[in-house]
């Protein structure tokens, strides 16, 4: 697996992630976390791996400005990205650079933290879901989400990535999936002290662009986005070409659609 790290991500990286990620991604995969959630008003609320923002605003929005919303995502350019855009109705949301694995927040600190698309990026994930569960008070609850099953297009991306470019940038879009199975995430839950866990599959339709264009977005969102920028024209030309005779099965009316499993996991925090 490759060493690429989102720690390190660049403001144009992020920038890309806001323009593409966040509307053709993340924001259908919003939708089953929000609802797991829950949201209430007055609740406090901390989104780990916020990214530039999105699940955040959206908790703003619900738990309206009697309640709180705090933001923490380790790469600094994707939090200033995050405070470049327009606030959402609600309370401010407090933006905060750091690591998962060691919040700099205090105990019992929120009703509910929520991880959109994040788990699988933490090189400790055991810690992490301890220091969530930290933050929680008694009987707060945790919603996370990971992608389920990798589908044909982002197959088709792997292979070309291993086959043109190099081994190791395959095996990041690996890592993107590698939380695909939901009694896994189930019992990584349970294992940190979580109760009433739960853990099930949803399916989000992604109405993705073009192949060509597809592969070039969303590496462009990616750590591994300078390597392969790096590799020689003939090798990113077959790259390309490959993957756009790999998504073909998928493109309908120009677009690459995607049926994406994700798995939508939950767990409380109870003391007694």
């Amino acid at each position: 697996m490759t060493t690429a790290s989102y720690r390190n991500f660049t403001s144009t990286l992020a920038a890309n992630y806001q323009r593409f990620f966040v509307p053709a991604v993340a924001a259908p995969a919003s939708v089953g976390l929000m609802r797991a959630a829950e949201l209430q008003p007055g609740e406090r609320v901390l989104d780990v791996a916020c990214g530039t923002g999105l699940v955040a605003r959206l908790a703003a929005e619900q738990v309206g400005p009697a309640g709180s919303v705090t933001g923490v995502d380790i790469a600094s350019d994707m939090i200033e990205v995050a405070k470049a855009v327009p606030a959402a109705a609600g309370p401010p949301v407090e933006w905060l650079v750091g690591d998962a694995t060691a919040l700099d927040l205090a105990d019992g600190a929120f009703d509910v933290v929520l991880c959109q698309l994040g788990l699988m990026f933490m090189a400790d994930r055991p810690v992490a879901l301890g220091e969530m569960r930290r933050v929680l008070v008694d009987g707060g609850r945790l919603v996370v989400t990971t992608a389920g099953r990798i589908q044909g297009p982002f197959s088709a991306m792997e292979q070309a990535l291993v086959d043109h470019i190099g081994p190791e940038l395959g095996g990041f879009v690996s890592s993107v999936f590698s939380m695909h199975d939901p009694a896994a995430v189930a019992a990584l839950l349970g294992q940190a002290g979580f109760d009433a866990v739960s853990a099930t599959e949803t399916v989000t339709p992604l109405r993705l662009p073009p192949p060509a264009e597809l592969l070039w977005e969303y590496l462009d969102v990616t750590p591994i986005a300078p390597m392969v920028a790096a590799a020689s024209g003939d090798a990113r030309a077959a790259l390309e070409r490959q993957v756009v005779e790999g998504c073909q099965p998928f493109v309908v009316d120009g677009a690459t659609l995607v049926d994406q499993p994700l798995v939508v996991a939950s767990g409380v925090r109870r003391d007694g």
